[in-house]
């Protein structure tokens, strides 16, 4: 009878020799009256997995398995003969055995497979025969699990940085943000899908970011900028942004990995930490440094601009009397209204530093050289005023030394001439200016 079931192939060698060169397991049934399901081939392959002992040719289901695999794959089998079509099912191995000390694998062995029960019909359209085909896909399982874990990994890690995480495509246009964006920049997520990173960014700063952007697609390779992003309340944000190209299999960029961070901070600190290396802590001034390079640059631009450049050295008269007799407290308030009342004498674009003490300097760009004794007199007469510190009150004086630029004249030189010019003006009785020529040395 066995015979006469194998003998619907032309070739039983052939189709035996052929499923038992494959690593699926194979199972061709034949269905009895009732549905009963008897083996009538098992490949080399499905009966290593098995641990079959004997031949299961012409046994059924539930005499070669374990009663609750058999009821499982009886399941199995009918469903297919119900649909008339082929069903696809995946399970893994330790649900064939009830009691895991008959397990033949280790855990290091579990074990995936795919089935797929195909049923053959006769000219009547009668489920006659199933042949059943089971892979192995437990290392495409493990992989899978292995990404999903990875996947649920960074999205955990995204989902709780306030790093700021964006995919971009090769034409700028954002494709994911991760919900830190939301947190640092008030915007709801949404709100940047499709949209260009561009939209964004500081307008100032659209043309280096997108200069950035294309090359780095250009080049394949990673880029590192710093540029303020627009906040919802309207305020921006300056951020540190890591771009990398991301390749695909072709090495051609699939997309953009942007890593940025909030460093509105640090820039403030550093705005902080410039301004004290230029300015004098106490009054606010600019102090000698800045000064200087100021008046470098007003040489170097001296052709340009068209304009005279002079340098007015001036101190309070007698300040260390007022610093000894009335604190230092005292002194140090007078400095800072000696310092406002200069700057009121002063034109907009005329730059007053602390040099240190009481010595201050003043540099003006000036058409007529009799507008710098103007202002010079206009000085000496706001600071005749009466100081009120505290519960004190009481006058001081001024001296003011005066430089003109002449040729060949470097920024050192200027500002000692004009410090000549000063000691100049106290020899003549305080409470005056002087301008120095050569004459004074």
């Amino acid at each position: 009878m066995l015979d006469k079931d194998l003998n619907i192939y032309n070739d039983l060698d052939l189709f035996m020799e052929i499923f038992n060169s494959i690593s699926d397991l194979v199972f061709f049934i034949k269905i009895d009256n009732e549905n009963i399901f008897r083996y009538l081939f098992i490949n080399k392959q499905a009966k290593k997995y098995i641990h079959l002992k004997e031949s299961p040719i012409g046994k059924t289901i539930y005499e070669i398995m374990p009663k609750n695999v058999a009821d499982l794959i009886t399941k199995q089998y009918k469903e297919a003969i119900n649909k008339k079509a082929c069903v696809t099912y995946e399970d893994n191995l330790v649900k064939w055995y009830t009691n895991l000390e008959e397990f033949p694998y280790s855990s290091s062995e579990f074990k995936h497979f795919e089935t797929k029960v195909t049923p053959i019909l006769n000219n009547n359209s009668e489920c006659t025969h199933i042949i059943a085909i089971v892979r192995d896909i437990t290392d495409r399982k493990l992989a899978e699990q292995a990404l999903k874990e990875s996947e649920e990994k960074y999205r955990l890690i995204a989902d709780n940085m306030t790093d700021l995480i964006s995919i971009i495509d090769t034409n700028g246009f954002i494709k994911y943000v991760s919900p830190s964006y939301e947190f640092v920049l008030g915007y709801p997520i949404d709100t940047y899908i499709g949209k260009s990173i561009l939209d964004f960014v500081y307008f100032d700063e659209v043309e280096n970011i997108k200069e950035k952007f294309f090359d780095l697609i250009k080049n394949k390779n990673v880029a590192t900028v710093e540029f303020r992003h627009k906040h919802v309340n309207g305020n921006w944000v300056w951020v540190e942004a890591k771009a990398s190209a991301v390749l695909d299999e072709h090495k051609n960029v699939s997309h953009v990995l942007m890593l940025a961070r909030d460093i509105t901070k640090r820039k403030l600190l550093e705005k902080k930490l410039k301004h004290m290396a230029y300015h004098d802590t106490l009054t606010g001034l600019p102090n000698r440094r800045l000064f200087k390079a100021n008046l470098l640059q007003a040489l170097n631009e001296k052709e340009r601009l068209g304009q005279d450049i002079c340098v007015m050295f001036m101190d309070i008269d007698k300040f260390k009397i007022v610093n000894d007799t009335l604190g230092h407290d005292i002194g140090d308030e007078l400095l800072c209204q000696f310092s406002q009342r200069v700057k009121e004498c002063l034109r907009k674009n005329d730059i007053l530093a602390r040099f240190g003490g009481d010595e201050f300097c003043a540099l003006l760009l000036i058409s007529e050289r009799e507008n710098a004794e103007n202002i010079a007199k206009r000085i000496l007469k706001a600071l005749q005023d009466k100081w009120l510190i505290g519960e004190y009150e009481f006058f001081t004086t001024s001296s003011i030394g005066i430089a003109f630029y002449e040729n060949g004249l470097d920024d050192d030189t200027l500002i000692k001439n004009a410090d000549i010019a000063l000691y100049k003006a106290k020899e003549k009785g305080r409470n005056n200016y002087k301008i120095f020529y050569n004459s004074i040395k």
